[in-house]
């Protein structure tokens, strides 16, 4: 496992030339179309033997397990006289309705119907593939089948090494929105207050569609990925921080991620400090689930651990603090010009788009 930052000798862009201001449709503009991708669909402890109604991408939808234990999230309304099957019952690994008994296995079909022998071919609910990983049932959004498997997060399920917390904030952001905001480095100093002393230096390097050379994650797949790296030396730290005698002189804040969520690796001093797990799970186009998994490196001290679980879990607890209030009172139908230091969410929305469009409307409407 690699522990260290060696530094990247060929970023892909260059943000000393201004930026173009290319015209985009409207819709491309507000950002509020969901991408083909894995999406948080619940956290799996919510999930337990009893059918549950959610919304999720602007649906009413039921998440229940079947007979294996496995996580199905389908249409939530009987396709027969439109009960809601999460008022009805899992028996034998299929969920039946409380209405009239109509039974669903875990694809969807009707497979039962009281005193029925023809079940009519339309008696079916669309359900989502799903996988459960990293204490989250994901959903794959936008197409038949997934385009690329649900990227792995290794310290997510490596408690060895690793203490864990986890957290969710409601916003009325887009997903777009939610996961372009690390792409911002620009708005690191006016929000997040990360200064820099003097004699100190940033650096940022866009790794696009490149697999991050600094990562010790597996690859994302080709042509899904889209990450980033922000460095920055001689940073000014606050009195609490030097008093406790936590006086880091280096960050590297490592993106690699895909168009619905993000691994966040922070190194500090050259070392792996901490690492994020950053999700949105959609319940509508504007209103949204920030899902964050702190993942914080346990240092082999055992009296210094619980200090620093604290210090970086306050610290990603603040930072969303000082981001969401701000999506909040936003509007997705103003801006629009763009200088230099935007070019890495510009990079970020065109390859956010090509996602859009790679969705088909079978399985990407919006109710």
């Amino acid at each position: 496992m690699v522990a260290s930052l060696e530094k990247s000798k060929s970023p892909v862009s260059n943000l000393s030339a201004e930026t173009a201001q290319p015209k985009i449709s409207k819709a491309e503009r507000r950002g509020d179309q969901f991408t083909a991708s894995w999406y948080v669909a619940m956290h799996s402890k919510k999930l337990g033997n009893k059918p549950k109604a959610i919304k999720l991408f602007g649906k009413e939808l039921v998440a229940w397990r079947d007979k294996a234990g496995l996580p199905i999230i389908m249409e939530q309304y009987c396709s027969h006289m439109g009960m809601s099957l999460a008022q009805g019952e899992v028996i034998d690994g299929c969920i039946h309705c409380p209405f009239h008994n109509w039974t669903y296995d875990n694809t969807g079909q009707c497979v039962a119907i009281p005193n029925v022998e023809h079940i009519p071919p339309k008696a079916h609910q669309h359900s989502y593939i799903t996988q459960e990983r990293y204490g989250y049932i994901w959903a794959w959004y936008g197409t038949k089948e997934p385009l690329f498997p649900l990227p792995e997060v290794p310290a997510a399920e490596n408690k060895q090494d690793y203490m864990l917390f986890r957290f969710y904030d409601k916003t009325k952001a887009t997903v777009r929105q939610i996961i372009e905001n690390t792409f911002d480095y620009a708005h690191f100093d006016v929000v997040h207050k990360i200064k820099i002393d003097e004699g100190g230096s940033s650096n940022y390097t866009l790794y696009a569609e490149e697999h991050p050379p600094i990562t010790d994650d597996p690859p994302i797949q080709e042509g899904a990925r889209f990450g980033a790296a922000f460095e920055a030396t001689n940073l000014e730290v606050d009195l609490i921080s030097r008093m406790l005698g936590f006086t880091p002189n280096s960050i590297i804040l490592l993106v690699d991620g895909w168009t619905s969520a993000q691994r966040i690796t922070v190194f500090l001093d050259g070392e792996i400090a901490y690492k994020v797990l950053l999700a949105a799970s959609p319940i509508t186009p504007t209103s949204i689930n920030q899902e964050i998994l702190v993942m914080i490196k346990k240092t082999g001290k055992f009296w210094l651990d619980p200090f620093y679980y604290i210090l970086f879990c306050m610290h990603n607890r603040f930072g969303t603090f000082q981001d969401l209030p701000l999506y909040d009172y936003s509007s997705l139908d103003a801006g629009g010009v763009h200088v230099k230091h935007d070019y890495g969410v510009l990079r970020f929305r065109d390859f956010y788009q090509q996602w859009v469009n790679k969705c088909e409307a079978a399985y990407s409407q919006i109710s």
